[in-house]
């Protein structure tokens, strides 16, 4: 009989079928939170020109944070840049591009060049 092989009955595998079963616990929402363990206070944003001086760097020696951080301190990021808002003036797009941001964005965007290597140096070594 003609189609016998393809009743509905049988079932194929798709390509790039995920594999089915439990999902992944998530933490308690009572979960105690993880504290990060600093050397000490460091020297105060601003004043000092050397990345590892930063508060945000000062990682307890022996820490996970510490390792991480020797790993991934020497990686080149992209460089740094902001928005010329001169330019931005000079085009007349000032309110429109922060409409367009909104003022949680625009402050993200409004660092300075240490806090541009600091910050994701943080966020690598605590993830």
């Amino acid at each position: 009989m003609a189609g016998e092989g393809s009743s509905a009955g049988t079932k194929r595998k798709r390509r790039g079928a995920r594999a089915q079963g439990a999902a992944q616990e998530q933490p308690a929402a009572d979960a105690p939170l993880r504290v990060v363990a600093y050397r000490d206070e460091g020297i105060p944003h601003g004043q000092s020109m050397v990345l590892l001086d930063s508060l945000l760097l000062r990682f307890a020696y022996d820490t996970d944070e510490y390792y991480r951080l020797n790993v991934i301190k020497d990686v080149r990021l992209l460089e740094f840049r902001r928005i010329d808002w001169k330019l931005v003036g000079r085009l007349g797009q000032v309110d429109r591009l922060e409409q367009l941001l909104g003022p949680k964005f625009r402050m993200a965007l409004d660092c300075d060049a240490p806090q541009y290597y600091e910050l994701p140096l943080e966020f690598h070594s605590t993830f």
